[in-house]
């Protein structure tokens, strides 16, 4: 009960200096417009005594002028005469206007005023007798009583005007003078009794910090032994405060976020925690607000991954937990997370291992059941290629059929582990199988107007099983022909390159599709993994990696060198040191139709750059 009383009494005792401060402001600015005032009042009386004394000497100008002008006859007497006429009228007006505010002042204006017009035309009555051949009369006229009176006339009550702003300059001196004398002893006091107050109220708060700084270390500890048990803590921990502004993180926190505390302390949850669906990359929602919300624990949703600083994602599993005071208020708010990466991985690779272990079990029974009806068709091709009076051309397509008629055979045979082809070394003609797929497959080739780019350089014979490398370099093909659209172009590249201090052959092909998007690329050589939604399986792929690694080999995709839209694929194959190198250029020109044993004459006309359409 003893905090509400002390914080009331800080409270009065800032609310007493805030009046005294205040009231102080109120006296001191009202004093100061007294000053003013009143040191304005003195400046006028200044000015009005100024007016009178300045009319007294125009009235003595004038009358000097004339009276040197009268005795001498020199005309430049009259200009001082006229300078000093000419401003005694506005003079008297000034003075009239200054003195408006004063009714003495302005009972005495109308005798100035006719005592100065009789002065004026004294003066200019002896003038003009002077200058009708008169000037005896004129200087007569001068020294007459009757001047002399005017003159002390227009003095006495100039005096008297003056005696009056004399009076009235010595009073306004004086409020002038109380209003400082008041505005200092204000000033004084307020800040005597400010400084009596903030002496008293710098006490009680320094014996206060004291017991602030005792309960503050008493906290600290305990906060210290909270940080160490949430930072031993194997999962990811964020908490907030009930606006959802992070207080803290612990380690495993600031590594899965990729934010340290320094910069996230005070941030929006989602600041610090973006996290979204994994399937639709649509924002999650905020477990904090929830937790605010219901006052309960509460989980994510499935599917849940954290967009980390990097702009990574890892799916993550969480629960968040309301943080409660003694007396039950909701103070924040506990996120507790973890990565949950591998459970993933683990989870996948069962799923695909179940999945290849049924389609292993599918395709034995297919292989068995498609080899027997296989060999039959593979008898009978072969004696219609054999018959007498098949035409040449039929005779050739009939052994091409056949070659893969066999291929298929061998397929399911391997399929059924009854028959592997010889790993016995074997050289193979790389070009020619580049060949005799773009030849399988040119209707294909041929519907969609598809235009083949030929770069053959320098290939060296590689030691293979010729059917896998075939299955290979055909599941490239229809892979790109299904990507490009109609009039579309594939490049297909061989070459002879060196890497690690050893003869390698590469295949590159190309296309010109619409690409590979960059988050489907680490996934395009795992099983079932299609883009194809319609007739593709996802095995072709994969199938072709294992297929290059058993040789030793290595496939990557990627985007073409060139900059175009499109995929690449490259594989490089191991060759070996006294294998047979076949030349080959760019620009080969291929008229004639598969041979009866499935090759292609080839004729190299050793130019660069020749593009050939197949289709």
């Amino acid at each position: 009960m003893r905090i509400p009383y002390r914080r009331i009494g800080v409270v009065a005792g800032f609310s007493l200096l805030l009046a005294l401060l205040i009231v102080n402001a109120i006296v001191t600015r009202v004093q100061l417009a007294a000053q003013i005032g009143a040191e304005s009042w003195v400046s006028h009386t200044r000015l009005v005594l100024l007016a009178l004394n300045q009319l007294e000497l125009l009235v003595v100008d004038a009358e000097t002028g004339q009276r040197g002008y009268l005795y001498t006859g020199d005309s430049r007497y009259l200009t001082p005469y006229y300078e000093a006429t000419s401003k005694i009228e506005p003079q008297v007006d000034a003075i009239a206007n200054l003195t408006a505010d004063n009714p003495r002042q302005q009972a005495v204006i109308p005798e100035l005023r006719t005592r100065v017009n009789a002065k004026a035309s004294e003066m200019a009555n002896a003038l003009s007798l002077y200058r009708a051949g008169k000037p005896v009369e004129a200087k007569a006229l001068v020294l007459t009583s009757r001047d002399l009176l005017l003159m002390e006339h227009i003095r006495e009550i100039l005096s008297r005007m003056e005696g009056e702003e004399d009076r009235l300059q010595a009073f306004r001196v004086a409020a002038y003078e109380r209003s400082v004398r008041r505005t200092i002893a204000g000033i004084y006091l307020a800040n005597t009794l400010a400084v009596l107050g903030l002496v008293l109220l710098a006490y009680y708060m320094l014996r206060e910090l004291t017991l602030r700084e005792k309960h503050a270390q008493a906290i600290q500890a305990s906060e210290e032994r909270f940080k160490v048990t949430l930072s031993s803590i194997g999962d990811g921990v964020i908490a907030t405060d009930k606006q959802g502004a992070v207080t803290f993180l612990n380690r495993v926190a600031e590594d899965l976020t990729g934010n340290n505390l320094a910069r996230a302390k005070g941030r929006n949850i989602l600041d610090v925690l973006p996290i979204i669906n994994e399937h639709t990359l649509k924002t999650a929602e905020n477990p904090v607000e929830k937790v605010l919300k219901v006052g309960q624990v509460v989980g994510l949703a499935n599917h849940t991954a954290l967009i980390r600083s990097d702009g990574t994602q890892i799916p993550i599993e969480d629960s968040a937990a309301p943080i409660r005071a003694a007396n039950g208020d909701l103070l924040g708010v506990v996120l507790v997370f973890r990565d949950v990466t591998g459970e993933r991985k683990v989870q996948e690779s069962m799923r695909k291992a179940e999945r290849l272990s049924a389609a292993s079990r599918l395709s034995a029974t297919m292989a068995h059941e498609i080899n027997n009806p296989l060999q039959a068709v593979i008898s009978l091709v072969y004696l219609a290629r054999m018959m007498p009076d098949v035409p040449e051309t039929v005779a050739s397509q009939l052994s091409f059929a056949e070659r893969e008629l066999q291929r298929v055979a061998l397929i399911t045979q391997q399929t059924l582990g009854f028959f592997r082809e010889s790993r016995a070394a074997q050289f193979v003609d790389m070009l020619a199988i580049v060949e005799s797929v773009l030849a399988l497959y040119s209707n294909k080739l041929k519907s969609k107007d598809i235009s083949i780019q030929r770069h053959y350089g320098v290939c060296p014979q590689v030691e293979a099983a010729s059917g896998e490398l075939r299955q290979a370099i055909s599941n490239l093909v229809t892979n790109a022909a299904d990507a490009v659209p109609n009039q579309g172009t594939i490049a297909i590249t061989l070459e002879s390159i060196e890497r690690d201090d050893q003869t390698m052959l590469h295949i590159l092909v190309e296309d010109d599709g619409p690409g590979i998007p960059p988050e489907y690329r680490a996934h395009l050589f795992e099983p079932f993994f299609t883009t194809k939604q319609d007739v593709g399986t996802g095995l072709g792929l994969w199938l072709t990696k294992g297929i290059v690694e058993r040789h030793g080999g290595g496939i990557e995709a990627r985007s073409r060198a060139d900059g175009k839209p499109g995929a690449a694929f490259s594989i490089v194959l191991p060759c070996s040191s006294n294998s047979p190198r076949a030349a080959a250029a760019d620009g080969e020109d291929i008229h004639s139709q598969p041979s009866a044993t499935g090759t292609r004459p080839h004729t190299y006309n050793g130019t660069s750059g020749h593009k050939i359409n197949e289709g």
